[in-house]
């Protein structure tokens, strides 16, 4: 019984990160929003939260006081509001939609405590980052803790600061945070439904039904990355459609996370800000996309030199330049084109996603209304593939093996690079013509 009360006290310590500091009245100003906000609403709060906590990781402040600190004040805060202002009380609370997302957390957090085990890289390369900030260490002293010192820390920061200030301080306490995260962002980008109510409920179970992986959930850092991205695409996609900086800054925000989470999000941040540059024709204000880029740039070089100064630095990770054989050719070809084939069938999101481009680019109405978004999406793609071609050809000759490689990362890095993409599907539902 007491472990359901330190369940439903993380999830009560999770909203409150995502109720403070910005009231609703305050969101709608900044965003002009009207509609269909609570989960960008609480996203944008915890974000903010996410960034003081990075910087704070880098610190020798006691995190607990920061704890109380942000706990205590969102709950004046909201308590006054509360009261206050009844445009609050009926777009949080009152919400069918909100009280299902209650429910979807609580269930996946109590699956989680049934069956806390960690997985082998949970454990090895993980879980020793993420006790030593539950002891209140900093970013600096990483290099003493267990495990690979090139891995980045944001991940582990967070499972250690939730793990520190759960109730009961069980390890899996912190990792809840990440189940949080993840449906918030699916909840999230399934707002952009609109009109058919059931339709979006429908889809929000679908996705989370398709996307759910216990495994990456015993201390893996996929997850963030995905929820990043979902997060990262639907402001791209309000920047497009309103041209207003503020989504283009969350978007920054969310995508120059990805690299502090795990390694390869540096590649994935370097393949949207190409995107995005071989579409700047599409931009209205190009000068926002240049600086886009430029600062994104700017910050991965900046993330290089903190390693290289206090960590390690590894962008490779074994890779090396290699002139194979034909025979070593037509086996990479091959073992590549089984990894895919799993993957997918694995994370079945894809096949979604795989549809869903189809729609588009059959439908030629959705293609000129849709053109810039999908332009991003589709370059995107094509180099994201050959970024997958490149890493795993630049191990084909390592002493793992190359069948090695891809049994044991292929299938991750496809599911979080999904996150981006799963965007198409609400605009797809949102565009066709049904009753549901």
């Amino acid at each position: 019984m007491i472990e359901i009360f330190g369940i439903i006290l993380s999830l009560v310590m999770f909203i409150s990160f995502s109720l403070f500091p910005l009231n609703i009245k305050s969101y709608q100003k900044i965003f002009y929003a009207q509609n269909d906000f609570i989960y960008d609403f609480l996203f944008l709060n915890l974000l903010i939260n996410f960034l003081i906590m990075f910087l704070v990781s880098f610190t020798n402040l006691n995190f607990f006081y920061y704890f109380l600190f942000i706990i205590t004040f969102s709950l004046i805060f909201n308590i006054i509001n509360y009261f206050n202002n009844n445009n609050f009380k009926f777009k949080i609370f009152k919400k069918l939609n909100f009280l299902i997302f209650i429910f979807f957390n609580l269930i996946l957090f109590v699956f989680i405590a049934k069956n806390p085990i960690l997985s082998w890289d949970g454990l090895e390369n993980w879980y020793y980052k993420a006790q030593h900030f539950f002891y209140n260490d900093n970013f600096f002293n990483l290099r003493d803790t267990i495990g690979p010192a090139y891995y980045p820390h944001f991940g582990t920061f967070l499972w250690g600061f939730f793990w520190k200030n759960s109730l009961l301080q069980y390890e899996y306490s912190g990792r809840l945070i990440y189940i949080f995260v993840f449906l918030l962002s699916i909840f999230s980008v399934c707002d952009l439904i609109k009109y058919k109510k059931n339709l979006k409920i429908t889809t929000i179970f679908i996705i989370i039904l398709v996307c759910f992986d216990i495994f990456l959930f015993m201390g893996y850092q996929e997850v963030l990355i995905f929820s990043f991205l979902i997060f990262a695409s639907k402001n791209l996609y309000y920047y497009l459609e309103k041209q207003k900086k503020i989504y283009l800054i969350v978007a920054f925000a969310c995508l120059n996370f990805v690299p502090w989470v795990k390694n390869e999000g540096y590649l994935f941040l370097i393949i949207l800000n190409l995107s995005l540059l071989f579409n700047i024709k599409q931009f209205k204000k190009k000068d926002e996309i240049f600086l886009f880029i430029l600062l994104s740039t700017l910050m991965l070089i900046i993330k290089q030199l903190v390693f290289i100064n206090f960590q390690e630095s590894n962008l490779v990770h074994g890779g090396k330049v290699y002139l194979p054989n034909l025979m070593e050719i037509i086996f990479f070809i091959k073992s590549l084109f089984f990894g895919f084939v799993i993957a997918i069938i694995k994370y079945k999101i894809w096949l979604f996603i795989c549809f869903g481009f189809y729609i588009f680019f059959k439908n030629n109405k959705l293609k000129r209304q849709y053109k810039s978004l999908i332009k991003i999406l589709q370059i995107n793609l094509i180099l994201f593939f050959i970024l997958i071609i490149a890493i795993y050809f630049s191990v084909i000759n390592h002493s793992y093996g190359l069948n090695w490689w891809i049994d044991n990362s292929l299938d991750r890095i496809i599911y979080q690079i999904s996150g981006l993409y799963i965007i198409v599907l609400p605009i797809l539902l949102n565009n066709l013509k049904f009753k549901f």
